[in-house]
């Protein structure tokens, strides 16, 4: 079984090179819900202990990065990159450029693709897609966030990342009360 995403990037995400973008450290990194406990290279293979953050379940993954290119049945596909995954239910990820969009194929082992897993794909794309949505543009704004991701955000865990994130929004809410307060006071004061 497999399933085609579209990652809604803007026609310039097909000339990125993500291979120079993105590591198979950084791609661990990337899922919203995994603690990488310990990692080991083997034979260009990176096998990981992972747990889950919502699920609490400890598991293995094997995965590799691939830029030979691989044979595909359509003429119009561009091949990018190939992510080989081993021990886990999916067995690769294929990003590639279809009519200047580009896209991700994942596909399951056979009878392994549950809902779970599916959604537990489907939130690990989404979060590649929203890492290479940085690199598509190279403003103020996009660099910032390069820079926010790759030296803070992608070296903790999920839940320190949940608790940066909880502490952020506390103190937008406070500067907007005091914001709201002095304004309160300026025009009611006077």
């Amino acid at each position: 079984m497999e399933q085609t995403f579209d990652l809604l990037l803007p026609p310039a995400a097909a000339n990125l090179d993500i291979f120079k973008i993105i590591d198979v450290h950084k791609l661990l990194r990337l899922h919203p819900h995994w603690f990488v406990e310990n990692e080991e290279m083997r034979d260009s293979v990176l096998s990981a202990t992972l747990r889950d953050y919502a699920t609490d379940k400890v598991f293995s993954l094997g995965i590799k990065l691939d830029t030979i290119p691989v044979q595909d049945d359509e003429a119009d596909v561009r091949l990018i990159l190939r992510i080989s995954l081993f021990d886990y239910g999916a067995n690769e990820l294929l990003f590639f450029v279809q009519d200047n969009q580009t896209k991700v194929r994942v596909r399951y082992d056979e009878g392994q693709a549950d809902e779970a897993l599916e959604q537990d794909m489907l939130l690990w794309v989404r979060a590649i897609q929203e890492y290479l949505r940085l690199y598509t543009a190279a403003t103020p704004y996009t660099l910032f966030f390069r820079l926010l991701m790759n030296r803070m955000i992608l070296q903790m865990n999920p839940s320190q990342r949940k608790i940066c994130l909880m502490l952020t929004k506390i103190t937008v809410v406070e500067l907007l009360v005091i914001v709201a307060i002095i304004i309160g006071y300026v025009s009611f004061g006077q």
